[in-house]
Formats: C-alpha cells, sequence, structure tokens
C-alpha cells in the first residue's frame, strides 16, 4: 500500500463545507521541495497541502526508517457536494506540475443541510474573499416581527390579567403589543426608530416616536412598563430607567442579554453572538441588573429565559436571557387598570 486515507471515514457524514482529509504516503519516491498532497472530487481540488510529519506508528508498520516524514493532514471544503455522495481522491502534485493519479480514495457521505442559507452563510462561500470589519459581524441587525412564545408567557405572568394599561419602551415592531392588545391590555408602544415606526402605523399599533430622552407622559400614567431587549443599548441607563419609573411607577419588566454566559461558555470556548452586537453598551448579570433596578423600583426578581443550545459539561441548562420583574407596590394602581 502506498497510501492511506485515515479521514474522512467511508459511511460517516461529514459536513462538505469544511472537513479534515488525513492520512499516510510512503515517500516513494521520495517527496521534492514544492511537492504537493491534494484532496480531489468531481473533477476539482478540494485542498492542498505542503506539508508532512513524522508517522512513528506507520514508519514502524511500514518499516520506514524514524524520522521519515509520511503523514499528513489537509482541510477541504467541497462547494458542489448537494448531499450526494462523492468520491474523494488522495494525488500527489509535483511543484509546476499537474496531479497525479489517485493514491488512495473513500466514498464520503455528505450532510444534507448546506450551512451557507443560515445567517452568515456567505462566510462559508468560498468565493467570500474580502476581510470582514466589526460592522460586517457585530453589526446591528433589523427589528423582529415576531416574538418570542416564551417570554410571551411570562409578561402575562408577570402582568396580571388584563385589563391593564402597558407602556413599552422600545417597542420596535410591537411583536409583543399585538398578542396583549387582542387579550384586552391597554398597549401602548414607544420607539426611536423611524423606519419601526412606520411599520408601527402600518399596522394600526398604538404608538409614538420618542428621542429615546424623555417619555411624553404624565407622571404614572401607566401601570406597568416593559423594557424587552433595550437596556443593553441605552449609553445612560439611570436616566433612561428614571423616566420610565416617572410615568410607570408601580412595574417594569425587562428582558436583557445574559452575560453570566459567558463565565459558562468558557470551556466551550464559545460567546453568544447577540450579545456582542456593535450597539451593545451595558452587560448585564442577574446581579448587576437586580442591583440597577432597585435603585427605582424596592422590589425586584430576576431570573432566566431562553434555552442557549449548549450546556456545561456537567449539564447545566443555560439561558440567553434575564428577565426581571421590578415593583413598586405602595403605587396605587394607575388610570385604566
Amino acid at each position: 500500500m502506498s497510501a492511506c486515507l485515515d479521514a474522512p471515514v467511508a459511511g460517516v457524514t461529514l459536513d462538505p463545507l469544511g472537513f479534515v482529509v488525513r492520512g499516510w504516503v510512503r515517500p516513494e519516491p521520495p517527496f521534492a521541495p514544492g511537492e504537493a498532497l491534494e484532496a480531489w472530487a468531481d473533477g476539482a481540488c478540494l485542498g492542498r497541502t505542503l506539508t508532512r510529519y513524522e508517522r512513528p506508528d506507520v514508519n514502524e508498520a511500514l518499516g520506514l526508517p524514524a524520522g521519515t516524514a509520511c503523514g499528513f493532514e489537509l482541510a477541504a471544503h467541497h462547494p458542489g457536494a448537494g448531499g450526494a455522495p462523492f468520491t474523494l481522491e488522495l494525488r500527489r502534485r509535483p511543484a509546476g506540475g499537474p496531479a497525479g493519479s489517485a493514491l488512495a480514495r473513500v466514498t464520503v457521505t455528505p450532510i444534507a443541510r448546506d450551512y451557507r442559507r443560515n445567517h452568515f452563510g456567505v462566510l462559508l462561500d468560498q468565493s467570500t474573499t474580502a476581510i470582514q470589519r466589526r460592522g460586517n459581524i457585530w453589526a446591528t441587525g433589523p427589528s423582529q416581527a415576531d416574538g418570542s412564545p416564551e417570554l410571551a408567557t411570562l409578561l402575562r405572568r408577570h402582568l396580571g390579567p388584563p385589563p391593564r394599561s402597558v407602556l413599552d419602551v422600545g417597542c420596535g415592531l410591537g411583536s409583543y403589543g399585538r398578542g396583549l392588545i387582542a387579550e384586552g391590555y391597554a398597549w401602548q408602544g414607544v420607539e426611536v426608530n423611524p423606519e419601526d415606526c412606520a411599520e408601527l402605523a402600518r399596522l394600526g399599533l398604538p404608538h409614538q416616536r420618542v428621542d429615546g430622552r424623555t417619555l411624553p407622559f404624565p407622571d404614572g400614567a401607566f401601570a406597568s412598563a416593559l423594557c424587552l431587549e433595550v437596556l443593553e443599548h441605552v449609553e445612560e441607563p439611570r436616566a433612561f430607567l428614571r423616566e420610565i419609573a416617572r410615568v410607570a411607577p408601580a412595574q417594569l419588566i425587562v428582558s436583557v442579554p445574559n452575560c453570566e454566559l459567558l463565565g459558562y461558555l468558557w470551556d466551550h470556548l464559545a460567546t453568544p453572538w447577540h450579545m456582542l452586537e456593535a450597539s451593545h453598551v451595558n452587560f448585564f448579570t442577574r446581579w448587576s441588573l437586580g442591583a440597577l433596578l432597585r435603585e427605582f423600583w424596592p422590589e425586584v426578581e430576576v431570573g432566566f429565559h431562553t434555552l442557549y443550545p449548549l450546556r456545561t459539561p456537567e449539564g447545566t441548562p443555560l439561558h440567553y436571557n434575564l428577565l426581571a420583574c421590578a415593583r413598586r407596590p405602595d403605587v396605587p394602581a394607575a388610570p385604566g387598570t
């Protein structure tokens, strides 16, 4: 045998957009300077390497001198696998010459999913050769038209039954307002983004455009306020909360990204993408969020919502978001509740 492919393994599915080809080649004839090993399929080169390293196990099995560099490893990318099995071939290419005939073959079974169709899938396309800047990766995305069913359930749990006046601060496209209005809550949205306000108007949702610093309502106008995935964007959170507490002193419900994830995800070398969005300026734990809210509301409960897809090595479930309910029980009910 002159060559062997240890990976990929026949019958084991792999992602054709990024996989490793590993094995060994008997150096007969000896490798010349600049000679490459290449992975081929469907008439195209999927990856190559000029580097070879010692494989003591192979040298012993083949009776090769110690120190012989016969092992190799390369990264491969098949842009057109399309879910159908393909034959992967290992070839030698001399410097400046054509690739030789196949030294080893394996039939490869790709996964059916094409990750190029994901958000950021363009980064998996080999034609994307431009250097990506921070704005490309951590850019602020558009407001979401659909909210989280889990969060919607938690909002109703903390708000209590309708009728109840609710101010949604930074309401975006009113994803939670539609459901609350349908159930009998007196929902009012406020938003700084003019494009979101235009969509709110098209949907016929009650809203006002605001400057992000003041709210155009009298003291104690609302029984409750919502601030969902907003506080992490606010440069001056205390001034922001002070204004909310003025118009909705009895209750505020807050959802923010859960910064505690960073401590748990170190073992996975992972970072939650949404947490590092370009416009995020505040990063909250249960304790920092609770301490901030207690400056304005004396009773604060902080919990979790929305499971993160990774767990700790010990199996501890993790959550994307924190949910806080801040209350001032001594404040009388607002009009309309």
